[in-house]
């Protein structure tokens, strides 16, 4: 009979490893994914060189804004669907996934944030070194704020509360 219960123990660490192996796959290819996506979509704020160095007007202070905001987009877009998913799919432990999806959120933020600062352009500062006067340089693609990256962990936990209240919804019988 002993032989039988720590066969089942170590049933549930296997699949309890191949949940972390899952979501934390899923969540890593997120992250490369939207981070293509997002250098795709946003148009970067552009400096404008001047003999002194570079400056931004108005509007272009305002696609700063919207960088950020595609970020948060595509994020809580892409996590709220890996939070439904996830959690449907892997759900024997709801703790452990709603713990694995914030985990794996927070690693997607950041390698989206690192895949679209490397696919969007580069250094500014370097452009505008080089470039003549009044030649238009663009901003590189990076998150003004650390808010900005709770967008996944956010969308994911979202996700996994719609699949959770779902199943554990009293039913008429």
């Amino acid at each position: 009979m002993p032989a039988s219960g720590s066969g089942s123990a170590r049933g549930t660490s296997g699949g309890a490893r191949q949940d972390v192996l899952v979501v934390m796959g899923v969540f890593l290819t997120l992250g490369v994914l939207c981070g293509l996506l997002w250098s795709v979509l946003v148009s970067p704020a552009e400096f404008t060189k001047l003999a002194s160095g570079g400056a931004m007007g108005e509007n272009e202070l305002g696609k700063q804004f919207g960088a950020d905001g595609w970020f948060v987009v595509i994020g809580f877009l892409a996590a709220l669907g890996a939070g439904l998913v996830l959690t449907a799919w892997r759900s024997r432990d709801p703790l452990l996934t709603s713990l694995l999806l914030v985990v794996g959120a927070a690693l997607a933020a950041a390698v989206m944030a690192l895949v679209g600062h490397w696919a969007g352009p580069g250094d500014p500062g370097q452009a505008l070194r080089e470039a003549e006067v009044g030649a238009k340089v663009p901003e590189s693609l990076d998150v003004d704020s650390f808010s900005i990256y709770l967008s996944w962990p956010f969308g994911a936990l979202v996700g996994a509360l719609f699949v959770l209240l779902g199943t554990n919804a009293p039913r008429d019988e």
